[in-house]
């Protein structure tokens, strides 16, 4: 599980901001809200779900952009040069100098175990600094420490990293990616929740919705490795249509229609009715062609849902509102933080406008995070319960919108003269 992830001289962020995904101290109202939205795991409290809000241009989406780019150099760093030349994209409006193009950090649970992995870039793409901090017999150690070339390896508690042909480490190949390809246990952990279990939904353009799978290949409603679509073809259709049926979304049956072994139509069947208001026969529907963005989005994420809630993970989604109705929305949230749905403590992250997630029988205040831009331009990320004097039963939205909590965009008013 995801502890927090830490930013900075990317984009619109210039300081190092962090995101945390553990829970504070305070306690809800209702109680039920901190059982269900919180899992306990050897002590540590951890939120399964954690949403940004902020105006345009607060820098929400860089922050998505961050983790992706992140997730993406850790898997491909050590076959492809490009993508680490083309990796910095740092904060441009200011005149101060800073020794990297780029800050990224990482805190993971595996297995009962914590980890601090992170590197800085420089604007060329190499590494400037690269580290791994790992549990010792009581506190946190380093497992190792890089500088440039020279890679230095904790024998006692990461003996992985020894006698490895470091002449062969490029200065742009993160070492954690170099280290697990020589089967280093604790790397490929590392590196495989990194890869396979970070899921990225990115608003898709038209009808098509776009997502990024978990080897973060862009995946459509029509490509052959759609996860909902290997769920039907295992003879899971059951599976599906329920999950379509708790999204409010009710099919007698669906199937996969393969079109030159290079594309899919998913075709779904639903009832006709007489004027008597009795089924009288059955039509087939184009999930793409006939039903709406909002049931394309829900039917693509089934089968990522239920690999989350099968294996853990999390599912980060900019813009979540995109084509969801509120009380979808609410709903798809509520699968996370339901532990009779959500049994392995699958977390969710998403970026939003929409206030009717903002209740405190939905979220806690630790769950709600919100960027703005300093009088600097660079973006500030802060948690509701970093504010002091709000109540755990205020109307978070109504607060929200009224400008109490900050992060709201500055209008300005234009009148005829």
């Amino acid at each position: 599980m995801i502890l927090d992830f830490s930013i900075g001289n990317y984009r619109s962020f210039n300081k190092i901001q962090t995101l945390n995904f553990r829970a504070t101290s305070l306690i809800s109202e209702d109680k039920t809200v901190d059982r269900n939205n919180i899992i306990e795991i050897d002590g540590n409290r951890i939120l399964k779900t954690v949403g940004l809000y902020g105006p345009n241009g607060s820098g929400k989406s860089n922050l998505i952009n961050g983790l992706q780019l992140f997730r993406q150099l850790v898997e491909q760093s050590l076959e492809s040069e490009a993508i680490m030349v083309f990796a910095p994209d740092p904060f441009l409006l200011t005149d101060e100098q800073t020794d990297n193009a780029g800050f990224f950090q990482i805190q993971l649970l595996l297995d009962k175990k914590k980890y601090r992995y992170g590197f800085t870039l420089n604007a060329h793409g190499s590494v400037i600094q690269e580290w791994l901090f790992g549990p010792a017999d009581k506190n946190e150690t380093w497992y190792f420490k890089r500088s440039g070339e020279n890679v230095e390896s904790n024998k006692e508690w990461f003996e992985e990293g020894y006698n490895l042909p470091l002449d062969n480490l490029r200065r742009n190949t993160l070492f954690l990616t170099f280290a697990s390809a020589y089967n280093g246990s604790v790397a490929q952990a590392i590196r495989g929740f990194i890869v396979k279990k970070m899921f990225f939904e990115i608003p898709g353009q038209g009808r098509r919705h776009s997502m990024f799978n978990s080897t973060g290949k862009r995946i459509f409603g029509i490509n052959p490795v759609e996860p909902t679509n290997e769920l039907v073809k295992e003879g899971k259709s059951g599976l599906v249509l329920d999950w379509l049926r708790k999204g409010g979304l009710d099919y007698n049956n669906i199937r996969i229609n393969e079109q030159n072994g290079h594309f899919e139509d998913v075709i779904l069947e639903k009832n006709i009715f007489d004027k008597e208001g009795k089924a009288s026969s059955i039509r087939e529907l184009d999930l793409n062609d006939n039903e709406s963005a909002g049931t394309n989005k829900f039917y693509y994420n089934i089968g990522i849902l239920h690999q989350l809630f099968q294996e853990g993970g999390i599912f980060i989604s900019d813009e979540i509102d995109n084509n969801f109705h509120p009380s979808l929305l609410r709903q798809f949230v509520h699968f996370f933080n339901d532990p009779h749905i959500n049994a392995t403590g699958a977390q969710l992250l998403f970026t939003s406008h929409d206030t009717n997630l903002l209740h405190p029988d939905i979220l806690r205040r630790d769950q709600i995070y919100f960027s703005e831009k300093s009088l600097t331009n660079e973006t500030v990320l802060y948690s509701l319960s970093d504010l002091k004097g709000i109540r755990n039963n205020a109307d978070f939205a109504r607060q929200y919108l009224a400008g109490f909590y900050g992060a709201l965009p500055i209008l300005e008013k234009y009148k005829n003269e």
